[in-house]
């Protein structure tokens, strides 16, 4: 493998969060990871905390990766964004978006599987682990 996951996110794309966070949690019994924004949330999916399930009920974003549009949308976070962006960039990989600093303080770049399912490689820059200690 080229890239080197420290871990990864599955996103379901839902249009009523209320109705999302009764099922994953009061049904499921699924672990709160975050909840970052009253439309975004996620779960612990692995023991060793290594996969979270993500639910967003952004409107944008349901409308342009929901499960009426193009399904679920994967997420890797590895160490270096830009490095694994070159290094699949040299491997022949189109990207739709490069690596891009997104305003939820994650450095990511989007790019297609041969299916057509949507994928990203996420980073967490250096100041986001300072603020987290």
């Amino acid at each position: 493998m080229s890239i080197s996951p420290l871990e990864s996110f599955v996103i379901l794309y839902h249009p009523d969060m209320t109705a999302a966070r009764a099922f994953y949690e009061g049904k499921l019994g699924l672990e709160l990871r975050e909840v970052t924004y009253e439309w975004f949330v996620g779960y612990w999916i692995s023991s060793k905390h290594e996969m979270t399930l993500c639910i967003s009920s952004s409107p944008e974003e349901c409308a342009r990766w929901g499960a009426r549009g193009k399904g679920v949308m994967i997420d890797f976070v590895v160490a270096d964004v830009d490095a694994d962006y070159a290094k699949l960039l040299s491997q022949g990989v189109e990207f739709l978006e490069p690596p891009t600093d997104m305003p939820w303080r994650l450095r990511t770049a989007t790019f297609l599987d041969p299916a057509g399912y949507t994928l990203t490689i996420t980073s967490y820059p250096s100041n986001r682990k300072k603020d987290q200690k």
